[in-house]
């Protein structure tokens, strides 16, 4: 591939100068000509990197072009996800075979997840692996829980729930319709499921739409509460989960379609930063950034922070923003908590009422929606993985 010929062109020139300063003695200018060369040599590397995962960039044009986005997010994955064979025998006890599932006895539970402990460490890293996108560890506050079938006690999917990014326009001005005053508010009580679905062989009888359900299970609201309350109190600020959202992996979800309380709103505008902090590139980059500008961290800037260094360390490069920009829009989808959400998110009440499903009335919606219609099909989907096991 011919990268930024333009470039290329100019680091024969610096070489060239300080080749000519230093016979002529003269040094003051070589020490910023070094900084342009070492500059140019990591706008070089990037390119190459993206262009290993079918990502070239149009310096004209000013925009990065890719021929198939699924094909380039499988890559990704390939690089950030966690590998199933190095936990696969480890946690065998949590995963179910076809003939443990009665598909009209499925009975979830909800487990949160200790970090801390090495069991569930594993059991998460192996059910992440079979994510075809890159999964990220989510941002700021946290809250992780493992869907259990009770009728087996066998692991039927995983969700993850982080702070929400700051800016995001579909959500502010499509969704909610905030003022910045309303948002600097209120948008503590929303967090973003960043990671949600089922593991096989759940996912062959619906089940992460049956995991996205699981979220209006009252104790969804009630661990955020207790997890977050004296946190809450001290930044005077109300600890209560309102509104949850997410983005679908490839435009439109089938998991949240036609789904009980999750409502499609639109798509976001195709900015991200995977494809650039995956493959290397983001080592690359903080070279080029001040630690000034680079240790502005605090706890809960999370992705905002992370674009923030990134459009910096480009404009270094004579990289525009559009960098960011690779055209991959995404669902984006909300599931409020509460019956009066809209109200309470924009600050016109301090009081929330909260949606009163119970865990039976969802199980129950699932099965008579989405299984009943579909049982003798869903069946003999399952009995087929039987001979794959």
């Amino acid at each position: 591939m011919d990268i930024d010929n333009k470039f290329c062109g100019e680091k024969q020139v610096v070489v060239f100068a300080i080749y000519i300063l230093a016979i002529k003695g003269i040094y003051k200018p070589i020490s910023l000509l070094l900084q342009r060369y070492h500059k140019l040599e990591i706008r070089e590397k990037i390119l190459g990197n993206l262009a290993e995962y079918g990502v070239s960039w149009n310096e004209d044009e000013q925009r990065l072009f890719t021929q198939d986005f699924r094909e380039l997010q499988y890559k990704l994955a390939q690089e950030t996800n966690p590998e199933r064979s190095n936990y696969e025998t480890q946690v065998q006890d949590f995963i179910a075979q076809s003939k443990d599932i009665n598909i009209l006895k499925i009975k979830p539970y909800l487990v949160l997840v200790n970090s801390k402990s090495i069991e569930h460490t594993r059991l998460w890293f192996y059910a992440t692996s079979f994510w075809s996108i890159p999964v990220t560890v989510g941002y700021g506050r946290r809250i992780r829980f493992f869907v259990f079938d009770r009728q087996n006690h066998k692991l039927i999917g995983i969700t993850g729930l982080c702070d929400p990014i700051i800016g995001l326009d579909i959500r502010d001005n499509k969704s909610i319709g905030w003022e910045k005053e309303q948002k600097l508010e209120r948008l503590y009580n929303c967090m973003t499921a960043y990671i949600l679905g089922s593991i096989p062989p759940y996912n062959y009888i619906l089940g992460s739409k049956l995991v996205a359900l699981t979220l209006l299970f009252p104790e969804v609201r009630k661990t955020f509460y207790h997890k977050y309350y004296q946190a809450a109190s001290e930044k005077g600020k109300k600890p209560y989960l309102a509104y949850i959202d997410t983005l679908g992996a490839f435009g439109k979800s089938a998991i949240y379609n036609r789904l009980k309380n999750w409502e499609f709103v639109g798509y976001t505008k195709g900015q991200s930063h995977i494809h650039i902090t995956a493959n290397g590139s983001w080592e690359l980059i903080k070279q080029v950034v001040p630690d000034e500008i680079f240790n502005t961290y605090k706890y809960g800037d999370g992705p905002n922070w992370k674009m923030r260094i990134l459009k910096y360390g480009l404009r270094e490069l004579d990289f525009s923003a559009n960098m960011l920009s690779i055209g991959w829009k995404r669902g984006y989808y909300r599931c409020p908590l509460a019956a009066n959400w809209e109200e309470f998110l924009l600050g016109e009440t301090n009081q929330i009422v909260f949606k009163k499903y119970t865990k039976t009335e969802l199980v129950n919606y699932w099965k008579e929606r989405w299984i009943l219609p579909r049982i003798e099909k869903l069946e003999a989907k399952l009995a087929q993985q039987v001979n794959l096991v």
